[in-house]
């Protein structure tokens, strides 16, 4: 879970952000109340610009690139079987 984490990390933070926008936005429709920036839609948020969203997805690549290769070599030194490896490696991928 910690390397999982740490790699989507960015991922996470941008739908957590999505999320609230369209909590806040169903919420606001019903009270009719859409003055936050929070109201605002999705496409008008800041966050969400084609160009922040490029940006979130290079950083998880390049953190999957280069963090991935680091895990299965420390998981190497503690795990002699690569079976086993690939085992606990697989709910990372």
């Amino acid at each position: 879970m910690s390397v999982t984490k740490s790699v989507v990390d960015p991922m996470l933070s941008f739908v957590t952000k999505v999320t609230a926008v369209k909590v806040a936005l169903s919420s606001g429709a019903q009270n009719q109340k859409l003055e936050s920036a929070m109201g605002k839609p999705l496409k008008d948020q800041a966050f969400a610009t084609p160009d922040k969203v490029a940006e979130i997805v290079q950083k998880v690549n390049a953190a999957m690139q280069n963090e991935l290769p680091r895990v299965m070599e420390k998981m190497k030194l503690y795990l002699q079987n690569p079976s086993t490896r690939t085992i606990l490696f697989k709910p990372i991928k």
